[in-house]
C-alpha cells in the first residue's frame, strides 16, 4: 500500500493506458525493472510528493489495483486518443481537494524527487496554468503539472480531431520550469532503454 505524504491538495495521475507499441504491444507498467514492475518504481517516486494518487489504465486493471490507488480506464468516448484521453476522463473523478494535478508516464523510473515541489512553486510565482519540465533535451510534456481547471478544455480539443499534448499545450498559458538531470525523466519506452535502466540499478 503506498503510503502518500505529500500536500492535499496535490495529486498524481499515473499515465499506464498506452498500447505499448515499442514493447511489442506489452502493458510498458507491468514489464519488470528489478524484480517490481515498472509502475511501482514510479509510483515509489511519487508517493512521498503527493497528497492523492490515481492511474489511468486500459488493462492489468486488477495488477494496477493492487498498488491500493484508483484505477482509472479511459472513457469509453476518448477511447485510443493518447495521453489527454486520460485527462479528459479525469475531469469528473478529481477529489474536490486536489487542485493540482501531477502526471507521470508509467516507464519513467528516476523522477526528481522534487519534480511536483518544483513544478508547484513555479505556478505559485507566476499566472501560468500549466508548469512543463524543460531539461538539456527538451521538454516533458509527459509529467506536467496543472492546474485542474484547465482539464475542461481537454474534451472540447478531443472532440475537434486534435489529439497532440504538445497542440493543446499551445492553446494554455505554460511556464517552463528547468531540470538539469535529462536523466531522471528517461523513460523505457523500448527493450534496449529497459535495458539500459536494469544496467544502471545492478550492484557493482
Amino acid at each position: 500500500m503506498l503510503q502518500l505524504t505529500g500536500p492535499a491538495t496535490l495529486g498524481g495521475l499515473l499515465l499506464a493506458g498506452g498500447e505499448g507499441r515499442r514493447m511489442g504491444g506489452q502493458d510498458k507498467g507491468q514489464l519488470s525493472l528489478c524484480g517490481q514492475p515498472l509502475a511501482a518504481h514510479v509510483l515509489a517516486r511519487l508517493a512521498p510528493q503527493l497528497g492523492w494518487l490515481a492511474i489511468s489504465a486500459n488493462r492489468s486493471l486488477a495488477d494496477y489495483r493492487r498498488f491500493g490507488v484508483a484505477v482509472w480506464p479511459d472513457d469509453a468516448g476518448w477511447q485510443g486518443m493518447g495521453p489527454l484521453a486520460a485527462l479528459a476522463s479525469a475531469v469528473d473523478k478529481l477529489p474536490a481537494h486536489v487542485a493540482l494535478l501531477q502526471l507521470a508516464p508509467c516507464d519513467t523510473p528516476d523522477l526528481p524527487a522534487d519534480l511536483a515541489a518544483t513544478l508547484a512553486a513555479a505556478l505559485a510565482a507566476g499566472d501560468a496554468d500549466i508548469a512543463l519540465p524543460l531539461t538539456p533535451q527538451g521538454p516533458q510534456p509527459a509529467c506536467l503539472l496543472l492546474k485542474v481547471d484547465v482539464l475542461a478544455s481537454v474534451a472540447p480539443y478531443l472532440a475537434g480531431g486534435q489529439r497532440s499534448i504538445r497542440g493543446w499545450l499551445a492553446t494554455q498559458r505554460v511556464v517552463e520550469v528547468p531540470f538539469a538531470d535529462a536523466a531522471a525523466f528517461a523513460n523505457a519506452n523500448d527493450p534496449a532503454t529497459l535495458a539500459a535502466l536494469a544496467a544502471g540499478r545492478a550492484p557493482s
